[in-house]
């Protein structure tokens, strides 16, 4: 009998030594969501000991606004609508600083399927996070530099004709002002005496060389011209500026189809040599999202269309299709950038979203975009990016960006 007695001991002694040994944190919570241990891998990340942290809620140690995400995740698995889930909370160490984790929380049940715990394996990602960044800010400063020349360009071609009309206006003025020179003068000698047939022809030469009814024809139109490239370039800055805005780390609420014409001008000189863009985008909400990193994805997946194209027309001067539509799907909206390209090939296809893998020549591509694309759509905002391809037509991804909303908005 003490045998028998000696094995349950002897069992749970070995799962303790294992659990506190354990290189991942982990901590087991019952089923009131109380913390019932944690190992010294935890402790070392939060800050907090096992007799400091037993008997509070998990989300204690958490920001107020992830409470409501993760008090969901925790019923789900205690009512059994789940077994696993995985999160990516914030947690606040007992220091106060904040520390990106990745919860993997499982559901340990009896034979009669009932929850009796949770087991909770915590990483800690706030290095691999800041590394992300890093990457995603470097992929932007490569592609603002890329596309610079091109901005520039765009810049560059209503700067001119302003500059043209500006001219134009200039010396217009120059010409009636001296033309009201002549009539003031011509006025002050009428005054005093009968204008001269000298004095008549003299004005008449005036108003020939100032050229009126020229000046009459086009100076409404140079205006006009003048407004509109000035407009065009503000379009172009503002754009410029909406797509690089920094996101400070916290998710706010986009309108996702500005983002993609703001995106799309950034991209126009890319774009419109080798494709016509065509958009439909649909009536859907505002998003709560990282909308300067959702530009980076958009920006990665039109660059790539243009590129696919560019492959199939080659120097012909030929051009082929972007479409960029926007769509609600239940619950999801839905993004999606269609190209009339080469389209991806069947033996690629199950690794194009690996890091570092490119089928473009060396020197032209890292391999990083769709990795990135898919870490951004993915990991930090719960979608999913996916693609529907078929060779020698073309290929269209799809983003899809989850949200709840209780009415869509009228487009403005």
């Amino acid at each position: 009998m003490q045998e028998l007695n000696a094995k349950p001991s002897q069992g749970h002694d070995k799962f303790a030594s294992v659990f506190h040994a354990a290189p991942i944190g982990l901590a087991i919570v019952d089923t009131g969501c109380r913390v019932l241990d944690l190992n010294r891998a935890l402790e070392e990340v939060i800050g907090f000991s096992s007799q400091e942290a037993i008997g509070r809620f998990l989300w204690d140690f958490m920001p107020a606004e992830e409470v409501p995400a993760i008090q969901g995740v925790l019923g789900d698995l205690l009512s059994g609508k789940v077994s696993t889930s995985r999160e990516h909370p914030r947690v606040i160490a007992k220091d106060g600083h904040v520390v990106h984790a990745e919860f993997g929380l499982t559901a340990v049940r009896d034979a009669e399927g009932q929850t009796q715990l949770v087991v909770v394996s915590v990483v800690d990602v706030t290095a691999q996070n800041r590394l992300e960044i890093e990457l995603r800010h470097s992929q932007k400063l490569e592609s603002v530099g890329r596309l610079a020349s091109g901005i520039a360009h765009e810049i560059n071609t209503p700067i001119q004709f302003v500059g043209d009309n500006v001219n134009f206006l200039s010396e217009a003025f120059q010409q009636i002002l001296a033309l009201c020179e002549t009539y003031r003068s011509m006025c002050a000698k009428a005054a005093s005496a009968p204008l001269s047939p000298a004095d008549i022809e003299a004005l008449k030469k005036e108003e020939e060389l100032a050229d009126i009814e020229y000046i009459r024809a086009n100076v409404a139109t140079s205006i006009a011209s003048t407004i509109d490239g000035v407009g065009r370039v503000a379009r172009i800055v503002q754009s410029m500026k909406a797509f690089a805005h920094p996101d400070h780390g916290e998710r706010a609420t986009a309108d996702l189809n500005a983002a993609l014409r703001d995106t799309l001008t950034v991209a126009t000189n890319e774009l419109k040599y080798v494709a016509k863009v065509e958009t439909d985008f649909g009536k859907i909400p505002a998003v709560p999202c990282f909308v300067n990193d959702l530009n980076q994805v958009f920006l990665n997946l039109l660059v790539n269309a243009a590129h696919a194209i560019g492959d199939v027309v080659g120097k012909s001067g030929g051009r082929g299709v972007i479409r960029v539509r926007t769509y609600l799907e239940g619950s999801v909206v839905v993004i999606a950038i269609s190209d009339t390209g080469t389209g991806i090939p069947e033996a690629v296809r199950g690794r194009i979203f690996d890091p570092f893998f490119t089928t473009k020549e060396v020197g032209k591509g890292t391999g990083q975009g769709l990795a990135l694309a898919r870490a951004v759509v993915v990991d930090q905002h719960g979608g999913a990016l996916t693609f529907a391809t078929e060779m020698g037509k073309g290929t269209t991804f799809f983003v899809r960006i989850p949200f709840d909303f209780t009415e869509v908005p009228d487009e403005g």
